[in-house]
This record gives C-alpha cells, structure tokens and sequence, in this order.
C-alpha cells in the first residue's frame, strides 16, 4: 500500500483521486519534520525576523514605560496612605473576645459607626428578650453571626485602622 493507494477499497492499481495527487506530490509542506527540512540558518533568522516584525507591527506602537512608573507612583502614594496604627492587634483580639457582641472591638479599631451599630442590635435585642419578645432571639442570633464574621475581619480592620 502506498500514500496513493491509501485508503482506496479495492482499487489497488487504479489511479488516485485528482484532490489526493496534489497531496501527495510536490514540495515538502510545512508540517514535514524538522530533521528533513533543509533550511540555512539565514533563511531561519530571515523568517523569524519578519515574524518578529509582523507581530510588532500587528501589536501597535510600542507602550512608553510612563504607565509603569505612574503605577509604581500610585503604590508609592498607596503605601503612605496605610500609616503605621498606634493599636494593638492582641488587645483588638481580646476586645472582640470578650465585648464582641456589643461591638467592643470596634470602638477600639476606631469604627464608631458599626460599633454602635452592632452595641445598639445586641443590647436593644436583649431587652427585648428580656419583656419576653421572642422574636428578639432572631437578632441575638444576628448580633453572634456578626461577631463571628468580624473574628475573620479583625486583622483587616486592625491594618485600617491607621488610616486618617
């Protein structure tokens, strides 16, 4: 069997396919492997050369190096930004232990607004459950919900807490 005979049933010395004598014959195609192609090393460099062009070509005008250092200008101003805090990390931790659900830790990690936010849900539910308002309990069960999601955010707000 031969690459013109390929594939034809029973026709074992008819001729081929019109489509698969210009397949067979001819130049080598690109796919041919690599030891059997015979190139110089100029022709190569010729090739990659104008590869090289085309793709440049094909990109754009080259991008100045300005937007690299305006971001390395942004990091910079970035970086400032995040002042050293005077706060205590252990002491943030302790405090949400032990006042995390009145929003202890955030009075002390200087968010006020939360703070009272979460001191007023925590406290104001308690009363309520207290004059025997059961569905009180929903924002209790509220109130350990934050505090548990602000044991995973304690450090976040511990590195903000700097900032002026």
């Amino acid at each position: 069997m031969t690459a013109r005979s390929f594939g034809r049933k029973s026709l074992a010395g008819a001729a081929p396919a019109p489509s698969r004598i210009a397949l067979v014959a001819g130049q080598p195609r690109s796919f041919e492997p690599i030891h059997r192609a015979k190139r110089t090393d100029e022709e190569i460099e010729a090739r990659r050369a104008a590869f090289v062009a085309e793709e440049r070509a094909r990109a754009g005008p080259k991008a100045e190096e300005a937007p690299q250092e305006a971001s390395e200008e942004a990091l910079r101003a970035f970086k400032a930004e995040l002042a050293p805090t005077d706060r205590s990390l252990k002491i943030a931790y302790a405090s949400w232990f032990l006042t995390g659900l009145a929003g202890g830790h955030r009075f002390y990690l200087r968010r006020p607004i939360t703070g009272g936010i979460q001191a007023t849900l925590f406290f104001g539910c308690w009363g309520a459950a207290l004059l025997e308002y059961y569905w009180a309990f929903a924002g209790l069960a509220l109130s350990c919900l934050w505090m548990v999601a602000d044991g995973f955010l304690v450090e976040r707000m511990h590195r903000n807490s700097g900032r002026q």
